[in-house]
């Protein structure tokens, strides 16, 4: 019986590009905001609907975005570590200059 090699990729970690912006993470997570606008919808008065739709429109561009202090982490996730982090640890602030050479 004949073996049969697999290629084994080297980098399993890079995100799928979908277009010149668009990823798959953005691209799932924006059909996630529509299944939750058709769920929400009948919940929502009628004149509300479009406004609604804006807002999710507007929020999900705006959490998908990558924010220019830190591209390789999207804003949903730049939002989720400034909510989580511990108000009672201190973080030391660098300028990002060489501190080692001494005064």
């Amino acid at each position: 019986m004949q073996q049969r090699q697999y290629r084994i990729p080297n980098e399993v970690t890079t995100e799928l590009k979908i277009n010149k912006m668009l990823y798959l993470y953005d691209l799932l997570f924006l059909v996630a905001l529509i299944i939750v606008r058709l769920i929400a919808l009948p919940f929502i008065p009628d004149a509300l609907h479009l406004p609604f739709t804006f807002f999710l429109v507007a929020f999900g561009l705006f959490l998908v975005i990558r924010p220019t202090t830190n591209p390789e982490k999207r804003m949903i996730h730049v939002l989720y570590y400034a909510l989580m982090k511990k108000k009672d640890t201190y973080i030391a602030l660098t300028d990002g200059k060489d501190e080692s050479k001494g005064a």
